[in-house]
């Protein structure tokens, strides 16, 4: 019986998780996302669409007519929790944590109305090059794929909680667009541009 209790304490010092993430710029799946002023898309009212859409509704030949309301707004934001443990016990836990993370893009877009997004295996991108009409900087064009593997060791103290997540900083643009064609108004609504400009894990230990 002692031998058994001996294995469970043993067991209980030393617990090894693995997990993988797929931390990419799909900040609409974000578990927290602060914007430092304006808003997002998402919460566009119908008057204010309303009244974007003035900018944007004169008639011309061919192409796009693009009004832009916030403009490289920064935000800051965690992807996710990837863990969170607590010991309310009388001694220290030792964890080892092994993670294995894949970010697969800088950018991300969301449209509303009819205008489209196309996705590929390099970057999403608008359709009919409404981006070549939004010139954006030079930060939206970022587009990569970064995998990695390592470990974390660590020890949650008695009374204490330790939390690893995701968080990172990065910029939004949005606004309102309109696409014409010999006159004739093809394609009408909301266009949003998110990028990273950095992303990092962060651990947190807080007492209980």
């Amino acid at each position: 019986m002692r031998k058994f209790y001996i294995m469970v304490f043993m067991f209980l010092n030393l617990l090894i998780c693995t997990n993988v993430v797929y931390a990419d710029s799909n900040y609409l799946a974000f578990e927290s996302l602060n914007i430092a002023s304006g808003k997002l898309l998402n919460d566009y009212t119908s008057k204010e669409y309303k009244t974007y859409y003035k900018n944007v509704d004169k008639r011309k030949f061919i192409g796009w007519r693009t009004y832009t309301v916030n403009k490289d707004i920064e935000c800051s934001y965690i992807t996710e929790t990837l863990f969170s443990y607590y010991n309310n016990g009388y001694s220290a836990i030792e964890y080892e944590y092994n993670l294995d993370r894949k970010t697969t893009s800088k950018l991300s877009l969301s449209a509303s109305g009819s205008i489209g997004i196309k996705t590929s295996s390099t970057k999403p991108t608008f359709k009919n090059n409404l981006d070549g009409s939004l010139k954006l900087s030079a930060d939206y064009q970022i587009s990569e794929e970064i995998e990695e593997s390592y470990t974390v060791n660590l020890d949650v103290d008695a009374g204490t909680q330790v939390d690893l997540y995701i968080y990172g900083e990065g910029l939004i643009t949005n606004g309102v667009a309109a696409r014409y064609f010999f006159w004739v108004r093809v394609n009408r609504g909301g266009y949003e541009a998110f990028v990273v400009t950095t992303q990092y894990q962060r651990l947190e230990k807080t007492r209980i």
